[in-house]
């Protein structure tokens, strides 16, 4: 007995210490849990006190953005070309959707737009958690009593809201001048000149002057700060900022010059129709050679682009961009490339006579045919025998002949590229600089061009048929309407390029102070003779009296006109004409050019509707029609 008590107690006494060491232990980390929860207490009261309380204001307050109105746009005289309008959007609070895909879904049906777009409209603004989002900018009165009808029941988080939106008081006229707006996406926030003080839903500028005058338009959005109950309804304003309007452009445009552009314009189509050319597209320019100011700008098929205000439906769409619509979103005027014809002859004048290819007195006889010389398999063709002429009589009469031995004799000289570096030097082959936006380049064709783009050994070689071709403004020589009015205005301005600009000031819309205000820009002075000059601006003269190229199309007309006419061929299509002049003669005030796509001749259409717009710059100046008269024009098929 006295063996197995001790045995025991002696067991007991080992096993106390293991007792109190997990006692102990327990008691620790008790201790440690504890000074964890109280140090997380103190963290969360002291250490982020400021930022949970912040979030919970922010679950109670909600941003109410106010768009600001953009600036608007007038013409020279202040005649509104783009202004505001009041309008109504739905938005939609993310944080206020019970159930988001099925109330997205419904809201489709009702606002006309996809789930999708919806959706991507939310996802733009995803970080933003606090602020309504536009999904659809004015909406119909229909659309609106449905919607108030059934929210928040039935569309939580959806409310209806004022919002500015563009009108077009003149309608279509100036579209492609004007251009309109739309939401940046993701891709156009990553640009740098959306940088600064742009954001995931703002409106800009998405084309024309409302892109190219984005910066000044733009106004600087407000909102307010109101505090929601439960359901997201608005209990009080908290804060708020004042939106900020944008300030007004003044553009060049004379509204007036504007619309007797675009009547003149679908006049010379009409003429084209009427003789069984397809004729199904063209545009117009006037300017002031001496400042650049555009004063008129016409391209057609023209297009409302009222279309584009509250978001353009697919359909809208797709027919804006239909081929068989004619393409009417784009601008003719500086992006449409063409052969310039005829009209391209005074460059190579300027080319041969500066260069010592030709001089004035020297004559060709033009029997209706040319052969290349050593080579009489290849012929080429002009529009008339007109027999021995002279330089002035080949401007006049349009004489392809004459200009085909000009460019033959640059191939001739060493494949010297006179012809390109006066079309160069004269603004082709190069954007003019204008300030609206997509502006062509056009076409300088030469020696290193071919090697680039020819398929074959002989594409790649510059023949004698590419320089006689690009002498009468044919072959692989393509210019805008905007180049070619450059080349009229550098005439008409003795040598001096001004560059062309549709923007003339910048004001406050609340003072109407200048901010800005755009001067007249010398591009360049050509080098050219002062009697080289005269000779050409005399024959520009002579090519717009009765017995020229065009015939009677300016007979009587007061002031005096100087112009050219231009037949450009293009392959598989009816001929394009090309009418480009400038007026007073002995003191241009104006240079107009009109380019109309298969519209026959530049005497069949292109003259004629010239001819209109002038007698709209110089109403005063026509006598009177007889009554009961009418007039016709009749003009050989030249030019």
């Amino acid at each position: 007995m006295p063996s197995v008590l001790s045995n025991s107690r002696s067991k007991k006494n080992r096993q106390l210490p293991s007792v109190a060491l997990r006692a102990g232990l327990m008691g620790v980390g008790a201790l440690l849990l504890f000074g964890i929860l109280i140090f997380r207490i103190w963290f969360l009261q002291v250490i982020s006190g400021n930022e949970y309380t912040a979030m919970a204001e922010n679950n109670r307050v909600r941003f109410v953005p106010e768009e600001a109105p953009r600036g608007i746009i007038v013409d020279r005289n202040q005649q509104p070309l783009v202004e505001n309008r009041a309008g109504l959007a739905v938005t939609v609070f993310p944080p206020a959707m019970k159930n988001p895909q099925q109330e997205i879904a419904a809201l489709s049906q009702v606002i006309q737009v996809s789930p999708e777009d919806i959706q991507k409209q939310l996802d733009a603004h995803k970080n933003d958690t606090y602020t309504s989002v536009v999904v659809k900018k004015d909406i119909t009165p229909e659309m609106k009593s449905y919607l108030i009808e059934r929210t928040p029941l039935y569309f939580p988080g959806v409310d209806i809201k004022k919002y500015p939106l563009r009108s077009y008081p003149q309608g279509s006229e100036a579209a492609h001048v004007l251009g309109h707006v739309g939401q940046i996406d993701e891709k156009e926030l990553k640009e740098p000149r959306y940088q600064d003080g742009y954001k995931a839903g703002d409106e800009i500028g998405q084309d024309g002057a409302e892109y190219q005058f984005d910066y000044w338009l733009k106004g600087v959005d407000g909102g307010q700060q109101v505090e929601v109950d439960a359901s997201g309804k608005p209990k009080q304003e908290l804060s708020s900022v004042m939106a900020q309007p944008g300030k007004n452009v003044v553009l060049t445009i004379d509204s007036r010059i504007q619309k007797a552009t675009e009547d003149a314009l679908r006049y010379g189509i009409d003429l084209a129709r009427s003789k069984h050319y397809p004729a199904n597209a063209g545009s117009a320019i006037v300017m002031d050679p001496k400042t650049g100011e555009v004063l008129a700008m016409a391209s057609m098929p023209n297009y409302d682009p009222s279309v584009w205000v509250g978001g353009m439906s697919t359909a809208q769409y797709q027919q804006l961009t239909d081929p068989a619509a004619g393409d009417p979103l784009l601008n003719r005027a500086i992006q449409g490339q063409y052969p310039p014809g005829s009209t391209f002859k005074v460059i190579s004048t300027f080319a041969g006579l500066q260069e010592g290819m030709i001089t004035p007195s020297e004559t060709v006889n033009s029997t209706g045919t040319w052969h290349v010389p050593g080579d009489p398999t290849v012929v080429f063709h002009d529009w008339s025998a007109l027999g021995i002429v002279d330089l002035h009589r080949a401007i006049v009469m349009s004489c392809d002949t004459y200009f085909y031995e000009v460019g033959y004799r640059f191939y001739n000289n060493n494949n010297n590229q006179g012809l390109q570096k006066w079309a160069r030097l004269m603004g082709l082959g190069s954007p003019t600089g204008i300030d609206l936006p997509g502006e062509a380049k056009g076409r300088v064709p030469d020696p290193q061009w071919k090697q680039q783009v020819g398929q074959t050994a002989i594409d790649k070689m510059w023949l004698p048929g590419n320089s006689v071709n690009m002498a009468i403004g044919q072959g692989d020589v393509l210019a805008t309407p905007m180049q070619m009015a450059m080349v009229y205005s550098a005439i008409a301005n003795n040598g001096r390029i001004m560059k062309p600009h549709i923007g003339l000031r910048v004001t406050d819309p609340v003072t109407n102070e200048t901010i800005k205000e755009w001067q007249p820009e010398v591009e360049s002075d050509l080098p050219i003779s002062p009697d080289n000059m005269r000779l050409v601006q005399q024959a520009l003269i002579g090519a717009a009296q009765p017995g020229s190229a065009i015939g009677s199309v300016f007979a009587g007309f007061q002031p005096v006109i100087a112009g050219k006419s231009g037949t450009a061929q293009v392959a598989g299509k009816a001929d394009y004409a090309w009418y480009a002049a400038y007026a007073p003669a002995n003191d241009p005030k104006y240079v107009v050019v009109v380019q109309i796509e298969q519209g026959g001749g530049g005497s069949t259409s292109a003259a004629p509707a010239v001819k209109k717009i002038m007698e709209a710059l110089f109403p005063q100046a026509q006598p009177p029609a007889a009554t009961g008269t009418t007039t016709t024009t009749t003009a050989p098929t030249g030019g």
